[in-house]
């Protein structure tokens, strides 16, 4: 891996899924850190940069839907996917409405995870490099009426 790998922090109470997420983002040659609850996640969110979370809905303690909402207040391009044992259109819903990119439903494959991943950082990328440009184009604009 190099040292742009993107960092996925993966936010799983089961154990097992958690270790299989891992190894999915692993070999698909990002760097992943998994812990078992949201509180974990956001304390590794505030003093570490992550381009990736994937996180559970449904876990003890604070919920996926906060943890989406607090994450994207900390970072806005983070790239979340919400994955649940409760695939429920309208739970799916809830986690798109807060900030997540995407969401899949437990369980599933392993290059279902993968490609999901995959075109969660490409649109996180596009999202900066439009951000980018705009602050751009606004400097021009300010600039032409000085």
């Amino acid at each position: 891996m190099s040292p742009s790998s993107p960092n996925v922090l993966i936010v799983e109470d089961d154990d097992d899924l958690g270790r299989f997420v891992v190894d999915i983002a692993t070999d698909h040659g990002y760097h992943a850190t998994h812990v078992a609850d949201a509180l974990s996640g956001i304390k590794l969110l505030t003093s570490s940069k992550f381009e990736l979370l994937i996180t559970d809905i449904r876990m003890p303690g604070m919920d996926g839907i906060e943890l989406i909402a607090r994450a994207k207040e900390l970072d806005p391009f983070l790239a979340v996917i919400a994955i649940t044992a409760f695939g429920s259109v309208e739970t799916g819903m809830r986690a798109l409405r807060v900030g997540a990119s995407d969401y899949l439903s437990k369980p599933f494959r392993s290059d279902e995870l993968s490609s999901r991943m995959r075109r969660a950082l490409e649109r996180r990328a596009r999202d900066i490099e439009h951000a980018r440009l705009q602050r751009q184009v606004e400097e021009v604009l300010r600039r032409g009426k000085s």
